[in-house]
């Protein structure tokens, strides 16, 4: 027969065994995921967290002085780093890398833009009126290749979480930042 110690110590034991049983499906350094939503989730939010801070410097742009505009800058900046950071850690979720292909192909082109195209950008916009030509011209070349790549990127995005919850039977609603107008 058990005394009380020993009931106790097995209670405590299961306790703490019984949860790491929940079988662990994918990560992202130490951040585990056990069903596909919370995987997809995480791919959302931080392409989300990016258009915020992409619509921030918009809103400086609109009414911001250059202080705020390049604060908005190095805040969009650093998130994307951020982002494409934690992005690349995940690993495939169940075998399958479709998802977090086309997450890190969408982030990466975000961070190289921000990087080099929106920095040429800014420069441009704060030079306003003594802008050359030239430089409006780059600065509109630039707005179409973002945009054209972006839209591609997007489009590659959108395709894979909507396999992925087909694949994994979760609906996916596809309210990307592109479908947010619709």
């Amino acid at each position: 027969m058990l005394n009380n110690t020993t009931t106790f110590f097995i209670s405590v034991c299961m306790f703490l065994t019984i949860p790491s049983c929940k079988q662990k499906h994918a990560h992202a350094g130490d951040i585990v995921f056990y069903n596909p939503i919370e995987y997809n989730d995480f791919v959302v939010d931080h392409q989300n967290a990016i258009i915020r801070h992409m619509v921030q410097l918009t809103q400086a742009f609109d009414n911001g002085t250059e202080q705020e505009i390049r604060m908005q800058y190095k805040s969009l900046t650093a998130r994307s780093d951020s982002s494409l950071h934690m992005i690349s850690q995940l690993s495939d979720y169940e075998g399958d890398s479709v998802l977090k292909s086309a997450a890190v192909d969408l982030l990466k082109f975000y961070n190289q833009a921000f990087h080099k195209q929106y920095k040429d950008m800014i420069e441009i916009f704060l030079k306003g009126d003594a802008a050359s030509d030239a430089e409006v011209e780059t600065l509109n070349q630039h707005v179409i290749y973002i945009r054209n790549r972006e839209d591609a990127l997007n489009t590659k995005l959108n395709a894979a979480q909507t396999a992925f919850a087909k694949k994994f039977q979760f609906e996916f609603d596809d309210q990307t930042p592109e479908n947010f107008s619709k």
